[in-house]
């Protein structure tokens, strides 16, 4: 413990860097969209290429060929968003927009069956299922207005992780002079 304490710097400059990074998200959305993509794009080819590797080496699985299946196809997603990025990024808000919309079908879906055994807050799962549709719907309706949104909601997460980060790191450093 006194160990981290001392060491209360290296979160203060996570949280730095965390919140310069939110400002480059706010200021370049456009950029920030293209690198999630390539991030989404790399991501898929490490797990599609180990899925492949896994599926061969336990051929002696029943289902293995499923496995095999999953990896080339997630390889070959890979390829296509690695391919253009700038494409993948203006598709993006499109799939989180309607990714947003099945889970709120889903919220929706399953107050009813909270609602049946009794639980008294099922009408949150409802009201949030309903509003969790209508901003996917309006995410994937217009897809500029989707994308600074996207990018908005990533920015906001990334500064309010910094803040929280620099104030852990000055929180650490009393508890180092106290301890010291």
């Amino acid at each position: 413990m006194k160990e981290a304490l001392k060491n209360w710097w290296l979160v203060l400059i996570k949280g730095i860097i965390l919140v310069l990074l939110s400002f480059f998200v706010f200021r370049h959305p456009v950029s920030a969209l293209i690198g999630l993509a390539l991030y989404i794009g790399i991501s898929l080819m490490v797990t599609g290429v180990l899925l492949i590797i896994t599926s061969l080496s336990n051929r002696n699985r029943e289902q293995w060929g499923w496995q095999l299946a999953e990896g080339i196809i997630d390889v070959l997603f890979a390829l296509i968003l690695l391919s253009n990025p700038a494409v993948t990024a203006s598709v993006f808000p499109f799939v989180v927009g309607f990714w947003i919309m099945m889970y709120g079908v889903i919220l929706f879906i399953n107050s009813f069956n909270l609602k049946k055994d009794g639980e008294k807050s099922w009408w949150m799962n409802l009201i949030t299922g309903i509003l969790t549709v209508i901003i996917g719907y309006f995410i994937t309706s217009n897809i500029v207005v989707g994308a600074f949104t996207i990018t908005f909601w990533i920015g906001l997460g990334i500064l309010l992780l910094g803040l929280f980060n620099i104030s852990i790191a000055f929180r650490m450093k009393k508890l180092n002079a106290e301890m010291n």
